[in-house]
């Protein structure tokens, strides 16, 4: 795996935690949880194959695209959560996934292999993660705020991307395997899992203790 199916197998799993945790603001039948994480998953696959038609080098640039997605994510968070706007932030970061899938696939190497895995976990992380959205809305914190702590978090990650990209790009990966290197991206991607990690122990925990 090069770099580039890396940083986009964070961002699908990042993206698609998110989708299902907006899609947790409704109630969605176990069959139709099935159909929309199916859809999600080929509309990943095609996009990923779609990419292969964008033959522009933007190696070079993808400082830049992390950073105004850090800053778009975080915005929109901002300003849907405050005005009470569930969908449009929902379709925001679906066009936001969109996006980053097709430019960062159209950078990394196009395995089909990997192509169809990516695309089950997208199916898997959305079915999972939105079974958990039962539990979180039991929770003493509104629903609203945790889905803004994920949004704060994920937003501050890809910031990491941005800030640490051109150092980590430079680095010679043909000595050695990428996921056994520890540079300071794949260490801070580690400490805002856990982070993440800790966050849903807590709020489950919280729950447990008010009962």
């Amino acid at each position: 795996m090069d770099l580039m199916s890396a940083y986009l197998l964070i961002v699908l799993v990042l993206f698609a935690g998110n989708i299902a945790l907006l899609l947790g603001n409704s109630r969605i039948s176990n069959p139709k949880l099935v159909m929309i994480s199916a859809i999600f998953s080929i509309v990943t696959f095609l996009l990923m194959n779609a990419s292969s038609y964008l033959n522009i080098p933007l190696l070079d640039y993808f400082a830049y695209v992390f950073l105004i997605a850090a800053i778009l994510v975080f915005a929109l968070m901002v300003h849907c959560t405050r005005n009470n706007k569930p969908k449009e932030l929902l379709c925001s970061v679906v066009l936001i996934f969109i996006i980053l899938t097709i430019l960062i696939s159209s950078q990394a190497n196009r395995d089909f292999f990997y192509t169809i895995l990516y695309s089950l976990l997208v199916f898997i992380i959305l079915f999972v993660v939105y079974q958990l959205t039962k539990l979180l809305h039991h929770a003493k914190r509104q629903y609203s705020v945790i889905i803004g702590e994920y949004m704060c978090l994920a937003s501050i990650l890809i910031f990491i991307f941005a800030m640490t990209y051109n150092s980590t790009i430079t680095l010679d990966y043909t000595a050695f395997d990428p996921f056994l290197i520890l540079t300071p991206t794949y260490q801070l991607v580690y400490v805002v899992i856990g982070i993440v990690v800790v966050l849903v122990a807590g709020v489950l925990l919280n729950d447990y203790r008010g009962k």
